[in-house]
């Protein structure tokens, strides 16, 4: 088991830790961000498109369902698969074809047996509910970078600043 947690830490860190170089905090705010984001795109898409039981609970049910199987899917992948294939470019589409045939085959048809929908317009509310969830990512990304960058060049403003008052004062 501590093979999976490792592995499963190594993937949120990549996805959600803009490669090694945010912090556990940035990471927890992330993926609330992404969560939250992801529940309420999911269910204004579900309800526009005639989903009749799009309900609060419901809608955490299928991104919580989701969330675990893309993690357990790619953690297998890179603890199982990965290892035993020689090709790169099928290594660096592992990740992703796992997710999209755990999306197509599992959570679409789980979407629709939960919210009361058709299949195509829960697979488009989810892809939909994805896209916004790294939209998310990326602004919360960016909104750090910012405040770093800010916070760095308010240092050296103050640093002119107090080298201009030391000046002054002799």
């Amino acid at each position: 088991m501590n093979i999976w947690q490792k592995e499963i830490l190594k993937i949120v860190n990549l996805v959600f830790g803009n490669a090694g170089k945010a912090t556990d905090v940035e990471i927890a705010i992330c993926l609330i961000a992404a969560i939250l984001g992801t529940v309420l795109i999911l269910k204004w898409t579900a309800k526009s498109f005639g989903a009749s039981m799009a309900d609060n609970g419901r809608i955490f049910s299928v991104v919580g369902t989701g969330i675990i199987l893309a993690l357990a899917a790619t953690a297998a992948s890179n603890i199982y698969i990965i290892p035993h294939i020689k090709n790169a470019m099928v290594i660096k589409w592992m990740p992703l074809a796992s997710c999209a045939i755990i999306f197509l085959v599992i959570l679409t048809p789980l979407s629709c047996f939960l919210l009361k929908a058709k299949y195509f317009p829960m697979m488009f509310a989810g892809l939909c509910s994805i896209a916004a969830a790294i939209g998310i990512v990326m602004l919360v990304h960016g909104a750090f970078g910012a405040i770093k960058q800010g916070d760095k060049e308010f240092k050296k403003t103050r640093e002119r600043t107090e080298n201009v008052n030391n000046m002054l004062k002799k």
